[in-house]
Order: C-alpha cells, then structure tokens, then sequence
C-alpha cells in the first residue's frame, strides 16, 4: 500500500510566457500536434481523454478547457498593461520576473481516483479510455485550489487555472502576476519580491509556509499529506530524461575532478622524489668535501621543510581523491540504477460482474441445462481473462519498449568508451615512452641537474641559457610559456619533458665536442 499520499506544489519565476507554452495550456493544438508531441518518448497526451479538462473561471465555476477566446499569453499581457509593467531594454542581460507559474498536483493514485472515481484508465499509449468520465471530486479540488490562489493573490491575478486530466498524472496549471504596493506612491505594480521574497532565503520561508497553508486549506480535505518544502535550495523536478543526463554531467565532472586531483598527487610526489634526490647529493657533496658541514645541515633542513610541506599537501590531496572517488562511484551507481529502472506492473482494476445463474432448473432435461449455464459462465470467465491478459501485454511491451531504448543509449556510450579508451591509450603509451626516457636521464647527477635547472627557468618563464660544454657559448631558449587554458600540473610536467629533450640534446652536442 502507498503511504506516500502527497499534495504537490511547484511554482517558477517567469520573465515571460510564450504563444507555444500558452497553447500547451490550454490545449490549442490540432491533431498533428498531438502526434508529434507524442513522438518524444516522454510526452503522453491522451487524445481520448482531452474532452475531460476543464479550467475555472475568474467566476470559480468550471468551464471546458480553452472556453476563452482571448489566447493565455493575450490576457497575461492585457493584465501587465493595466499594471503599466515595463520590461527593460531588449539587449539587456537580465529581466524582471512578471508572472509566477504554479503546478499543483499530488499523489499519482490519489489524483486519479479523485478524477476518475473506480474507472479503469488504461494509461499505455493509443489506449482507449473514451469511456471515462469526470468526478465531480477533482472539480471541487481545483475549486478549492483556486480560492487558496484568489486569497493570496487576488482573482484580478489569475491569468489562467487549467485543469489537465490527458495525461499520466492530473495536474493543474496556475499563471499569476504577483502585484504589491509602492511604498511611495502607493499604487498597484508588478512586484515578484512582494509575495515571494528578496532573496533564496525568504523564498524558502515562505514557500514553507505556502506547503503548510495549501495543505491546511485544501490538502488535508481530500488526504493529501503535507508536501515537501525546498527550504530556499534551489529543486528542479525532471523528468527521467532530464535527471539521467544531470546525473551523466555530474559523474563526469566528478571523474574530471578525480583525474584532476590524481594529477596533483603525481606532481606533489614528483616534486617530493626531486627534492629527496637533493638531498642524497647534498649528502654526498658533504662526504667528499665539497661543501662544510654547515652548509650541508642549512641545505638539509631548507629541503625538508620543503618535503614536510609537499607531504602534508599530498596528504590532503589524497584525502579529497578518497572522497571525490565515493561521489564518483555513487554517481556512476545512480546512473546505472536511473537506465535499468523499467516501471513495474500496474494492479490494474477490472470492472467486471461475477457470473450468476439466475435460471430456475427444470424438472426435466437438466443435463442440457446445466450444460447451457456452464458454457454462459465460461464465455464471461474468458472474456474477463482475455481483459486481464490484454493489460499486462501491453504493460510487457512498454517495458520491452523502454528496455531497448536503454541498451541502444547504452551501446552507443560504449561506443564512445571504446573510442575515448583508445585514445588514452596511445597516448599512455607515448607519455610512457618519455618517462622512460626521462628516468633515464635523472639517474645522472649532472643531467638531472640540468633539467631541473632548466624545468624550474620555463616554469618561472625565463629565458634558459645552456653551455655548449665546450667554446662557452650559450644560447637563449624561447618558449610561449603556460598555454590561457592549459592546467599548472599539466604546465609543469610539460617544462619537465621539454627540459628533458634540451639536456638529451646538449648531452649529444657535449660527446660529439669532446
């Protein structure tokens, strides 16, 4: 059983609204339309059960839907006039709010027994459900929803109030100008912050006391619990869609961050083994002699403070991979779990009279009588079961449905995988090459001298003298410096690998001398 019975309540600021998503409103599509808003897997606008939404008038009494011959976008701008709302220049950046757009709903259950009572509604796409008909319970609902609205906001401010019972969950649609009163002037005008705050936190304030209100007034009539306030955060309702490929961004940003922060870690590590090399050779400079013991023990305690520093860098750079991995795994989790979610099984209600004998028996030929009364219960037994079987196939086949949209996202992801997988492996292989190389070179003490002598230069973007090792020549070295959108790790190890190839050539350039 659900428990979860909830009152729903979005509400958005709009800058404006537009002739398309007035016409969703309110319905002023042709058929056409209707089948290619179909087309997104997404959409499910039941043309059979479009003659069942209504709209409430400014009057409070239900009226069909689109009753009005001025369009929804006509009279939200007639009613701005009147308020002499002036939008800013076109080109500018930003735009004053100028209407408030409210969906109210609840528990998908709930809401459909409110519209439709014990009716079955069959919700697969091209069902029939022209049998339907409206309760007189969702109307009183949506009555009582647009008094909640009135007393807030005035009638004046109701722009529109449609009711949609065409699609999986009924809904209704709510534009409102917000208007409050000039300190200074005291006349009426548009004014968002009026009724719904300055700023995030007021917004959170009073959308919690809204939650409460509509649920004292309205909600706790028809048992709809409480619903949940956001609390000034900033909640997005999407739909499957639209929440996977949030969830995508947010695990790739993650892993971004994760190979970032692996970057930093290999740069503090090397930077750590570079200083320890230091070390050793002050070490064994002090041994030979070539530096006082003095010297050797400032040398000593400079190198491991710098050590310590890098230490308690890479430290913190682990703990926040060790964290950054978590998110990372639960996202991908999330993600997985998003794609393979098929809906369940609905528990379809059957409407359906139980097989009655309501013959006498006769006297004489109760055989054939009893025969006639079996294949009578056996026709409605199998037509109740034929039903029965027709819902659950169609369940069957939407979840097949949704099945093969996830595997061919999915393969065409692995697709992507493959091609991103080669690609970081050629150039492992290269980066691994140079490494190897590099590694090489660091095990002599004079090469390795030079290329952090060299590497530390372009870093710090000066011009590199090199001794030829010979006629004491030297040659300036250009170099276009850190790239506007190149990463420092990625900066430095760049330095290093090109300081490495100058200390290969001027080693060349000193055997072939001497």
């Amino acid at each position: 059983m659900n428990t979860d019975i909830k009152q729903a309540m979005h509400v958005e600021a709009g800058k404006s609204f537009g002739t398309a998503e007035a016409n969703e409103n309110e319905r002023r599509w042709n058929e056409d339309k209707i089948d290619r808003k179909n087309q997104d897997p997404t959409n499910h606008y039941d043309k059979t059960r479009m003659k069942l939404n209504f709209e409430i008038g400014s009057d409070g009494k239900v009226y069909p839907l689109g009753y009005q011959e001025k369009p929804l976008e006509v009279r939200l701008q007639e009613r701005l006039d009147e308020l002499n709302w002036k939008p800013f220049k076109s080109n500018s950046k930003i735009q004053p709010n100028c209407c408030a757009k409210f969906v109210f709903g609840g528990n998908h259950d709930r809401t459909l027994e409110m519209a439709f009572g014990n009716q079955s509604v069959y919700l697969e796409k091209s069902a029939d459900n022209s049998h339907l008909h409206r309760c007189e319970e969702i109307e009183n609902w949506a009555k009582d929803v647009y008094d909640w609205c009135a007393n807030r906001y005035g009638r004046e401010n109701i722009v529109g109030f449609q009711v949609h019972l065409d699609e999986s969950s009924p809904h209704i649609h709510t534009l409102i100008v917000p208007v409050g009163i000039r300190p200074k002037s005291g006349r009426e005008c548009v004014m968002w912050s009026a009724k719904f705050g300055k700023d995030r936190y007021e917004y959170g304030r009073i959308l919690k006391e809204m939650h409460t209100s509509l649920y004292e007034d309205v909600g706790s009539k028809y048992g709809l619990e409480r619903g949940d306030s956001i609390d000034g955060r900033n909640v997005q309702h999407l739909n499957k869609r639209d929440y996977i490929r949030k969830l995508t961004k947010e695990a790739k940003q993650a892993e971004k961050a994760v190979k970032g922060l692996q970057s930093m870690m290999r740069n503090l590590e090397s930077r750590i083994f570079s200083y320890r090399l230091q070390l050793e050779e002050a070490e064994k400079e002090l041994v030979s002699g070539k530096i006082t013991l003095d010297r050797y023990e400032a040398q000593k305690a400079d190198i491991q403070k710098l050590i310590a520093e890098y230490q308690t860098k890479l430290e913190d750079k682990t703990d926040k991979l060790h964290i950054k991995e978590q998110e990372l795994e639960r996202l991908t989790a999330d993600v997985t779990k998003a794609r393979s979610v098929v809906q369940p099984f609905r528990n379809h209600k059957v409407d359906f009279m139980p097989p009655q004998i309501t013959e006498k028996v006769p006297l004489f030929g109760t055989d054939k009588w009893v025969e006639r009364q079996n294949l009578y219960i056996a026709k409605l037994f199998t037509e109740i079961v034929r039903k029965i079987e027709s819902l659950y196939r169609n369940d069957a086949a939407r979840q097949i449905e949704a099945a093969q949209r996830n595997v061919l996202v999915d393969y065409g992801e692995l697709y992507q995988l493959k091609r991103e997988n080669k690609s970081l492996s050629d150039t492992n292989e290269s980066l691994e090459s140079e490494l190897n190389t590099l590694l090489g070179q660091l095990a002599v003490p004079s090469v390795r001298n030079l290329i952090f002598a060299v590497a530390d230069a372009l870093i710090g973007g000066q011009p590199v003298p090199i001794s030829s090792g010979g006629g004491g020549s030297t040659s300036d070295l250009p170099w276009d410096g850190r790239r506007p959108d190149e990463e420092e790790e990625a900066y430095q190890r760049r330095c290093l690998l090109y300081a490495s190839r100058i200390a290969k050539t001027v080693r060349r350039r000193y055997y072939r001398k001497s």
